[in-house]
Parts: C-alpha cells; sequence; structure tokens
C-alpha cells in the first residue's frame, strides 16, 4: 500500500457482508493462495447484495467489479489468479459452481455453499429454475455429483424439487457413511424408495446400526421385525 492515502477508518454505521464463522475454521485454514481468499471475499460480497432465491455471480462479473479486479491484480495474480480461485473454493466446498449453456455460448455461476444455494442449484438441474434468461444448467457426470445425490438417481431416479429438498436435509443430518449403507440396504431388497431410506437413517438415528444395537440390549420386544420398528416394509414400496 505504499503511496495509498492513509485510511481514516471505519464509519460507526455502514454496510457490511457476513462471512460464516466456519469459513474461519474449516476453509481459511486450508487456503494456499491470495487468490483463493480473494475469490471466497469477493463472491461473498457480490451475491450478498443481491436479492432473490437465487444468488450467483460469474468469473466475469466479478472481473468486471473495480475493487475485485484491482485487488486481484495487485495480490492475487491477476484474472488467471481469479479462476484459479474459484476453482479452489469450488474444490473446497466453499463455493458450489454450475455450467449454464444459453445463445451466446456456455459460462460458470458460482454460489456460496449453503441450503439456499444447494436448493437453488437443484432446481436448476431439474429444470424448475431458469438463473438466467434462454439458459439451462448442464448437468454435471453423475459420478461428479454429490454423494446423496448420486446415490438416489443410480437408485430411485430423477430429482425433483420436493425430494432435493428431503436429500440436502438427510445429508446435514446423517453422515455419507450412514446413508450409503441404507441406499445399499434398500437396493439388496429391491426397494426404489427414497421413504424406505429416509426410515432407515430415522431409525438408527434412534436406535442406532445394527452393529450398534448388537452390542447393547434389545428395546423392542423379542420377535418383532426391523419392519415394524421403521413402519415401514418392502411392500410399502
Amino acid at each position: 500500500m505504499t503511496g495509498a492515502k492513509a485510511f481514516d477508518g471505519f464509519p460507526g454505521i455502514s454496510k457490511g457482508t457476513a462471512v460464516p464463522n466456519m469459513f474461519f475454521t474449516a476453509i481459511l485454514p486450508n487456503m494456499k493462495e491470495p487468490g483463493e481468499l480473494l475469490a471466497f471475499l469477493w463472491t461473498l460480497r457480490l451475491v450478498q447484495e443481491q436479492r432473490g432465491e437465487a444468488r450467483f455471480v460469474s468469473a466475469a462479473e466479478l472481473w468486471a467489479h473495480d475493487g475485485a479486479r484491482e485487488s486481484f491484480t495487485a495480490i492475487g495474480g491477476g484474472e488467471a489468479g481469479l479462476i484459479r480461485g474459484l476453482t479452489a473454493c469450488t474444490q473446497a466446498g466453499a463455493l458450489l459452481t454450475l455450467e449454464l449453456q444459453g445463445p451466446d455460448g456456455n459460462e460458470y455461476v458460482y454460489f456460496i455453499n449453503n441450503p439456499g444455494s444447494r436448493e437453488a442449484v437443484m432446481r436448476a438441474r431439474a429444470g424448475e429454475l431458469a438463473l438466467r434468461p434462454a439458459t439451462i444448467a448442464v448437468l454435471p457426470p453423475l459420478e461428479t455429483r454429490p454423494g446423496i445425490f448420486r446415490m438416489y438417481e443410480e437408485h430411485v431416479g430423477t430429482i425433483t424439487p420436493f425430494v432435493g429438498e428431503r436429500l440436502i436435509a438427510a445429508s446435514e443430518a446423517y453422515s455419507l457413511e450412514w446413508i450409503e449403507r441404507a441406499f445399499r440396504e434398500a437396493a439388496e431388497l429391491n426397494v426404489r424408495n427414497w421413504r424406505y431410506v429416509e426410515r432407515t437413517l430415522e431409525r438408527w438415528a434412534e436406535e442406532g446400526t445394527p452393529n450398534e444395537q448388537a452390542r447393547r440390549p434389545a428395546r423392542e420386544a423379542p420377535g418383532q421385525p426391523a419392519s415394524a420398528r421403521s413402519g415401514y416394509s418392502v411392500r410399502d414400496r
């Protein structure tokens, strides 16, 4: 900042950008370059200035912002540093990205990874939400989609907005290991139904997984079948 005018201090009341506390413990310690920090902070700043159910920004929009461009030019590696930073933040899970296909070509847009953004991305991929006029969301390869979404598509079928909300809630409530086991159990019984998986997870949360149940006294009456405990049977599908 050599040669720059001395900063007089922040005013008592001013606009602010809210940074989630988890950023400082889960994301910031793993960042390797200044461009990664700048990419996250500028994306956060610009999307928080927006209104609506889907808040996102493209790399071109970030670079067009005078403050962001000056920041990246000074310490973030320029426009290439911006792209590297967005990519790194996406790989770290701090940002979500979605490819849009339109009459003027394809572009990637970026969201802060929070429940509202996850729902917006899911709805855009399902064709329920147009993020820009005359554009559609490009579905990523199946193997690169988030675990619970990939497993649902493999075992059940197309994700609707309603189901997407349930999947998001389940991914936040249960570990990926439990979710994988529940889908595997459903597949072994040839049950192509999310409700069976959901109730299995709910049962495990209350009673423990089968391995955990074997290590402690049973809570239900002897001989009571698992389907009765969960309130669901294969016939329910």
